[in-house]
């Protein structure tokens, strides 16, 4: 990136169209001396036809450019997908230090995310909820989405519950 000396370069996060992000992104990066960080992760979402790989924003209807404000401005408001510059007042810039961690903690291609599926027989442990701190196995994923059956010891008896993904962890064995 050619800086002239007298023009500061600064990241700011620019709010796009929703689902347009890469989009946006892709038509910055056209423009010269603009530096764009839009990570970027693909998960399996259920659809009606069953599971399907998306591909989205890390960050839904955001990305990040590094332009110089006086130089570049216009051509960053008026690129197809940007509707605006995130801050308030005169506070719009984001610190280096922010987006370099962020580029550190990520990786450069897309992120995989995990497939949530636990098999059967899996030890679990509840992090939330009623049953926070139980331990028990699970018996099967339920078809409706992010939901298991869980057998648990309670009070010398086994008993069923079903339980959200997000109230669960596997135990560490």
């Amino acid at each position: 990136m050619l800086n002239d000396p007298a023009e500061r370069y600064e990241w700011f996060c620019l709010r796009s169209q929703p689902k347009r992000e890469h989009i946006a992104a892709a038509m910055l990066a056209r423009i010269d001396n603009i530096d764009v960080f839009c990570p970027r992760i693909s998960q399996l979402k259920m659809t009606r036809n069953g599971k399907k790989r998306f591909v989205e924003a890390l960050f839904p209807s955001y990305l990040f450019a590094k332009f110089s404000p006086i130089q570049h401005y216009r051509q960053v408001i008026h690129t197809a997908g940007i509707t605006g510059i995130v801050g308030r007042g005169n506070q719009r810039a984001v610190p280096n230090a922010t987006i370099e961690a962020l580029k550190i903690s990520l990786p450069e291609d897309i992120i995989e995310a995990p497939d949530f599926s636990i098999q059967p027989g899996a030890a679990i442990e509840f992090v939330s909820g009623s049953l926070q701190g139980l331990e028990g196995t699970v018996l099967a994923q339920m078809s409706s989405s992010n939901r298991v059956q869980v057998l648990l010891e309670l009070l010398g008896r086994e008993i069923k519950v079903i339980a959200y993904a997000d109230d669960i962890l596997l135990a560490k064995v």
